[in-house]
């Protein structure tokens, strides 16, 4: 922690060092093994399968079938279904998704066509609970409620991936293909970003209220940027003492809901979880080892109750697009021990991103 808060006394001291080309040591991804070495899953789309025990896991209530687990408490997800042009939330206790059964709210918008991201938020600026997204045709902010834009703009830069809603009103777009963070004074309404950034194929970014930091994933670097100019002129620098380097490229960004220490990252080899006190990736948390072996993860998230979700297009049995899949993937804790994955279908959808439903930035 110390080394924290002396990285961010220290931040405008050495930004000129980093712009010139210094940087920390890498951290590379760790080798250790999820929690067994019986990292076996049924790759198939439907039904459930039996899994061995996970000792990682403090879950303490026990439950007969992933079913019951899923109904104790609420489960919404809120995916990207680029097949339909739409935004979607569903209910993972709903088992047949035939039909929308699933479906407790819908967003279908032209503005939405192909959405890359997704995101629940509550600011009181913007009235309350909204959903950020974002897409080839721009990137937008919608009340949960009436469903009504609040604020759009097309001025995001080349596919857009990931998007963020500070407190202030500040919001953010991450854009892959042309390595580009967009800053917008959203809450002044103005559509043209207020400064742009560089960073290497960014594909995720997230805000931390503990460190005060916007958190961006892009290649083979996670890294910390500071904030400052409050909602008229925010303005972003990156936090030379909070770069971690690894050795795969990175892709999603999530926070680990429960333990607020952590993020959740996936990469082309696999899916970590980053401890920001120890600054260290790992391959164990609850669930892991039925994680193991998926390469291929455009999103995925946790419920506090361990409950995992994710879109897994590792099979490659894709639908609509090779980035695409009907397949929501979920790994549901059945007592402190044993972990089971169910999958939830949508026959007729093509899903890129899925997001836990909760508008907690951790």
């Amino acid at each position: 922690m110390m080394k924290r808060y002396l990285s961010l006394l220290l931040s405008s001291l050495l930004i000129a060092g980093i712009l010139t080309g210094c940087a920390p040591a890498p951290v590379v991804p760790t080798d250790s093994q999820p929690d067994s070495s019986d990292s076996s899953m049924d790759d198939s789309s439907n039904g459930s399968t039996d899994t061995d025990s996970d000792a990682s896991s403090s879950t303490q209530v026990k439950y007969e079938t992933p079913q019951e687990a899923l109904e104790a408490s609420p489960h919404l997800v809120g995916l990207t279904d680029q097949k339909n042009s739409r935004l979607i939330v569903c209910d993972l206790a709903v088992e047949d998704w035939s039909r929308d059964a699933a479906v407790v709210w819908e967003f279908k918008d032209p503005r939405a066509r192909g959405g890359a991201g997704i995101k629940l938020r509550n600011n009181p600026l913007f009235g309350g609970d909204v959903v950020l997204f974002c897409g080839p045709e721009g990137a937008g902010i919608i009340s949960y409620q009436t469903k009504e834009v609040l604020f759009f703009t097309s001025n995001v830069g080349v596919n857009p991936h990931s998007v963020e809603l500070l407190p202030d009103g500040t919001f953010l777009v991450a854009s892959t293909t042309d390595d580009r963070v967009s800053v917008f004074a959203a809450a002044k309404g103005l559509t043209n970003p207020v400064q742009t950034l560089s960073y290497p194929n960014v594909h995720g970014i997230l805000w931390d209220p503990e460190y005060q930091v916007v958190w961006m994933a892009g290649r083979t670097k996670l890294s910390a940027f500071s904030v400052s100019g409050g909602a008229d002129k925010p303005h972003l620098a990156p936090n030379p003492g909070m770069v971690y380097v690894t050795a795969d490229w990175l892709h999603d960004l999530a926070p680990c809901y429960g333990d607020p220490t952590k993020l959740f990252v996936t990469c082309a080899k696999g899916i970590y979880i980053f401890d920001k006190e120890t600054e260290k990736f790992s391959t164990s948390f609850p669930g892991s080892r039925y994680t193991d072996g998926r390469t291929s993860v455009p999103a995925m998230g946790n419920f506090a109750d361990h409950v995992l979700t994710m879109i897994d297009t590792t099979s490659k049995e894709t639908v609509y697009r090779e980035w695409c899949t009907n397949v929501v993937t979920v790994i549901v804790p059945l007592d402190q021990y044993t972990f089971r994955k169910i999958t939830r279908v949508g026959p007729d959808d093509a899903y890129y991103k899925v997001r836990v439903w909760n508008s907690d930035y951790q």
